[in-house]
């Protein structure tokens, strides 16, 4: 599924009716209840209420304010290997990897890094890698900033990328997977598409390669997406085995331009 920011008015106008109509419901059926009653009921209602719209926050793969590409089980022998947070000290290592190993990948870059590592973005793309960003500063108060604020940062990253290669780039994935009303707002009009994962690796959890690989491989199936980081400290020995396995799998390790085409 691909990124359409326009439907994302529908969708929310939809949640707010049946908010509305699952409220004058409840209250016509708690209208002969003692009032204690009522309010622990109403309590309970919100509470569902609340942690739906948190969980659809906080999973991309909800899709209720944004629309992402989560996998394409349709490409069976493929798996789209992503890394966040980029470029870093390790970026050059994981692109000779990747060459070695005859695979491409796709590279969500922070906009305030590109300036410092111009050339490794250009090397990615020459080898043939999808590269999108990851908004200019990847603040972890970027969720809570206003439509504005958070459009600016888009536009900041998606410029300084496009004007450092010269070509267009379509895709943003939003720091931490989280989407919200003033996320969707933001990227209207933009043209972008969004990046989601099916398989998060949990790479920068202080954890052994052995376990995140482990825990990775016991899910993998073709058309995922699955997400790294580039400032893992074990990402090195993680990306090399993963690479091995996939390939044990008669599988090929593709860029997320090549798992979305037809």
């Amino acid at each position: 599924m691909l990124t359409s920011h326009s439907s994302f008015y529908r969708r929310f106008s939809g949640i707010c009716l049946l908010v509305v109509g699952a409220l004058n419901l409840l209250n016509i059926m708690l209208g002969t209840m003692p009032a204690p009653t009522k309010v622990a009921l109403l309590v309970v209602w919100l509470v569902v209420v609340v942690g739906f719209l948190m969980w659809a926050s906080a999973s991309i793969a909800s899709g209720v304010y944004v629309d992402a590409l989560i996998c394409n089980r349709r490409k069976k022998n493929m798996i789209a290997l992503s890394f966040d947070d980029g470029p870093d000290e390790a970026t050059p290592q994981i692109l000779d990897m990747l060459k070695e190993h005859q695979a491409k990948a796709s590279f969500f870059i922070i906009g305030k890094k590109i300036a410092a590592n111009k050339e490794v973005v250009l090397r990615m793309i020459a080898e043939g890698h999808t590269v999108g960003h990851h908004s200019w500063s990847h603040s972890p108060r970027f969720p809570l900033k206003s439509s504005k604020e958070i459009r600016k940062e888009i536009v900041c990253a998606q410029s300084t990328l496009e004007v450092l290669s010269g070509q267009k780039h379509s895709w943003f994935r939003p720091p931490y997977g989280v989407t919200n009303p003033m996320i969707a707002n933001a990227l209207k009009g933009l043209g972008l598409k969004v990046a989601g994962w099916s398989i998060r690796s949990l790479d920068t959890k202080d954890e052994a390669a052995d376990v995140v690989y482990k825990r990775v491989v016991s899910r993998i199936k073709g058309g995922d997406i699955v997400l790294l980081h580039d400032t893992s400290a074990n990402i090195l020995p993680l990306l090399e085995r993963l690479l091995i396995s996939i390939a044990e799998r008669k599988m090929e390790c593709v860029s997320i331009d090549s798992l979305v085409e037809k």
